[in-house]
């Protein structure tokens, strides 16, 4: 930097400042140290160099920057006294501050992660009140930070400061020019948010990129974005991930981590979007980290044998340890608070985010999720959303609290993972969504061995942090642990993964994974009761023949029970194949409550028990469950469609019409939400309307018959014969190769005056044991059938109760 004059220099009188010694230089001039012979204190006089001053818009731009930095008045802010000219020269008279700046503390050594923590507080502080008066600051860096011998921080240089409207308003005497130009770039590079990088127009979230990059310098010790160049720096910015701050310090807790990532979104709108925000999960991670939140639990016998097993195995165990642990030895330090909260009755487990990206692995965090939601579950004064809900915010940039609010819940848990060789470290936080409060959180740092004591102390902290009381059995079953063998527990995992995914592929890949995780440990129910769930979606999904599909399903739900008699799933599984397969409506009526009186909180079951009370014409009673399994699930779209069929079905077709454009509000890509719709126009005898639904829903559905089977039908109701022995034809032909549920083309044949081929397809239906066969009785689609002797004497094999 040139000197600001050839006349300035220490011992230089100017005005009523004598310069004592030059501080530094700055983006936009020279800062010395003078005494304020006037008040007789020390102050920091700011220059613009001599070159520069020559020019009008720099001039007008440093005393913009001066009239805009003297609007704050804040602790942690270094204050403007006066804007003043002598000699010629015009200079800014500021506090001086007596301390060090970040850059050179930072070159001293590594900085305590609670020192940084308090650090980080109040330059968040100074921001927030500063982007209040719609001040942004546009060059954070350590060397604009100071730090007193009390520790009070100072953010200095607000030299490139940028008034918002509002301010240019106040300001009204400086002219327009002065705003930065498109394409200027500004600020100190290896501080600078991509947007800045770029030249955009900037806001309050380029300061708080910029305070990202200070809190990685403070924990590591290095610039999470540099290069050769200037060039080279910006495209880092632009495009790399800085590495893990665990690679280069151990000892910062895995919030502090996630928090400067979330600084340091490339995306402003996944960044805080306010300082004030960002300061709300510094004074939470602050107060996680005070002596008195250490919590430590000793070992649960009979665990000390587990073993890390390969690397996929190790880092299956990190999804449990995510959801848990006070933990497990005393030398083990938890971060942990507890607040007075409202009562809570519904919870959000979300799938745990990974601290580096490249390590990213979706299926052991959507586990670390299900495995607590299992466990939860089990706990009937709280209603805890199931996997299916949740699974869809993988997303990095996900909020927690948007998340909650989307899912209509009172509190959502969510928590970030880092590995290190055979350690992990995990952070978890239990939030409240009305007021974003934290309710718990939970900082772990462990050897991955006592795996499933993890998730059992987790289970138990949340449960303690709502302030309940366990029934006797309700704790039996909060502790249970299904499997000590983890390589079993990476399996099952892998098929809770692959069964949410709702797609053909999926429940194929599920039932694999499941055997093979039974292979490993025959006795692991909850695996036996994936594998039920898996045929009986093979099954219900039309993906494999009712055959093959259910009696697999009873076997493995039968197992399941005998290993554990408590487990709601396997009775839901047996009441779907009693109902679907069997046609045994007593004991599916049995399982089913069954289900619910052990879970009255599982969503599914009550799903299913719909469908049975529908097929039994008792709507109404259909209709509550499927609203309370809608309640229990909103976000659902086949809860959300399930209303509306049922709706359908009762003949409330306007009001099915409304809830199926609900479910496609919520998805209007969804081929069964389309589908949906287009039935409702069948029953209301609007087959034009019925006939663009299904064209929309066939391309969206993959390779289901369902939509082109009731696209025939609607042809042949709308009178256009060929089409639909064209499109039935095809679906004929498809069922040769791959199952076709024989009851769709029976409808169709049926509704173009065909009954003796509908007669044989219903024959037909009857030997594959065909599912839909249940409906009989109910679905408008077989009301052409329901004159025909051949139809009754159907009804009379599959044992249906006479329709009411």
């Amino acid at each position: 930097m040139e000197p600001a004059d050839s006349n300035i220099a220490p011992g230089q009188r100017l005005g009523p400042y004598s310069l004592v010694s030059a501080l530094g230089s700055g983006g936009m001039g020279e800062v010395y140290l003078a005494h304020d012979t006037r008040l007789g204190r020390h102050v920091a006089l700011k220059f613009l160099p001599a070159s520069l001053r020559k020019d009008a818009e720099r001039l007008r731009r440093f005393q913009h920057e001066a009239r805009a930095a003297s609007t704050l008045n804040h602790p942690n802010v270094a204050t403007i006294y006066e804007i003043g000219e002598a000699e010629g020269v015009t200079f800014i008279a500021m506090e001086y501050i007596d301390g060090v700046t970040l850059d050179k503390k930072i070159s001293a050594g590594p900085v305590a992660a609670s020192e940084i923590v308090d650090i980080s507080i109040q330059i968040a502080d100074a921001l927030d009140d500063a982007h209040g008066r719609g001040v942004v600051h546009r060059d954070i860096k350590s060397a604009n930070i100071m730090i007193t011998p009390r520790g009070q921080v100072k953010v200095l240089d607000f030299g490139l400061a940028k008034a918002s409207a509002a301010v240019d308003q106040q300001l009204s005497d400086v002219p327009t020019a002065v705003k930065t130009m498109p394409g200027l770039v500004m600020g100190t590079v290896q501080y600078m948010s991509p947007e800045q990088a770029l030249g955009k127009s900037l806001d309050a979230r380029s300061d708080i990129w910029s305070v990202g990059v200070v809190l990685y310098e403070l924990a590591t010790g290095k610039k999470p974005f540099s290069g050769a160049t200037a060039n080279e720096t910006i495209d880092n910015i632009r495009h790399s991930q800085p590495e893990a701050i665990a690679r280069f310090n151990y000892d910062i807790p895995a919030e502090l981590e996630r928090i400067v990532r979330k600084c340091l979104e490339k995306n402003p709108e996944n960044r805080y979007q306010s300082a004030r925000e960002l300061m709300i999960d510094l004074k939470n991670l602050r107060r996680s980290l005070e002596p008195g939140s250490t919590v430590t639990v000793k070992p649960r016998a009979g665990k000390s044998n587990l073993q890390i097993g390969m690397i996929a195995a190790v880092a299956a165990v990190v999804v449990i340890a995510l959801l848990g642990v006070y933990f497990l030895k005393q030398s083990r330090q938890e971060q942990a608070q507890v607040t007075s909260a409202a009562k809570i009755n519904s919870i959000a487990v979300l799938p745990f985010k990974p601290l580096v990206i490249t390590d990213r692995d979706e299926t052991l965090e959507l586990g670390m999720a299900d495995t607590l939601i299992t466990k939860l579950s089990n706990v009937r004064q709280v209603n805890v959303r199931p996997i299916s809900a949740v699974r869809k915010y993988t997303g990095l940039e996900q909020d927690a609290i948007a998340a909650g609010r989307d899912q209509q819940v009172d509190a959502v848990l969510d928590g970030v993972i880092q590995r290190a060789g055979d350690k992990v470290r995990v952070s978890v936080r239990f939030l409240r969504v009305s007021d974003q409060a934290q309710l718990w959180s939970g900082e772990f740092q462990e050897q991955m061995t006592e795996i499933f004591a993890v998730q059992d102390s987790i289970s138990e902290r949340v449960v303690s942090a709502l302030a309940l009381t366990l029934a006797g059995g309700e704790r039996q079953r909060l502790a249970k642990n299904h499997t000590q063998n983890t390589e079993a527990y990476e399996l099952y995992l892998k098929g809770r993964y692959h069964l949410n995914r709702l797609t053909d592929d999926g429940f194929l890949k599920a039932r694999d994974y499941f055997q093979q995780a039974i292979d490993r440990d025959p006795n692991y129910a909850l695996a036996h009761a994936g594998l039920g769930e898996a045929y009986v979606n093979l099954g219900g999904w039309n993906v494999t023949t009712p055959k093959e599909a259910f009696p697999n399903a009873r076997e493995a739900a039968n197992e399941a029970l005998e290993l554990d008699a408590n487990l709601a799933e396997p009775h839901a599984i047996l009441g779907m194949v009693s109902f679907a397969y069997d046609w045994d409506w007593k004991t599916a009526e049995q399982e089913f409550k069954k289900a619910l009186e052990l879970n009255p909180n599982s969503p599914d079951p009550h799903q299913w028990y719909s469908y049975y009370l529908t097929a039994m014409g008792r709507f109404e009673e259909s209709l509550a469950q499927m609203e309370r399994a809608r309640e229990l699930d909103p976000a659902s779209l086949s809860k959300v469609a399930g209303v509306g069929e049922v709706l359908n079905l009762m003949g409330r077709t306007d009001d099915a019409i409304r809830q199926q454009e609900k479910a496609l509000e919520m998805e209007p890509n969804s081929g069964f939400a389309q589908w949906a719709l287009g039935n409702v126009y069948v029953h209301k005898r609007m087959y034009d309307k019925a006939i663009e639904q299904y064209k929309k829903a066939i391309p969206l559905s993959g390779n289901s018959p369902d939509e082109p089977a009731t696209l025939a039908y609607a042809y042949a109701k709308s009178g256009q014969r060929t089409q639909a022995l064209r499109t039935i034809e095809e679906l004929v032909k498809r069922s040769e190769r791959s199952y076709v549920p024989s009851t769709l083309i029976a409808a169709t044949y049926a509704a173009v005056g065909d009954h003796q081929e509908a007669s044989r397809w219903l024959h037909k239906a009857v030997q594959q044991r065909d599912g839909i066969l249940i409906f009989l009785n109910v679905d408008p689609m077989f009301e052409d059938l329901r004159s025909d002797p051949r139809y009754r004497a159907i009804i009379q094999q599959v044992d249906l109760p006479a329709s009411k």
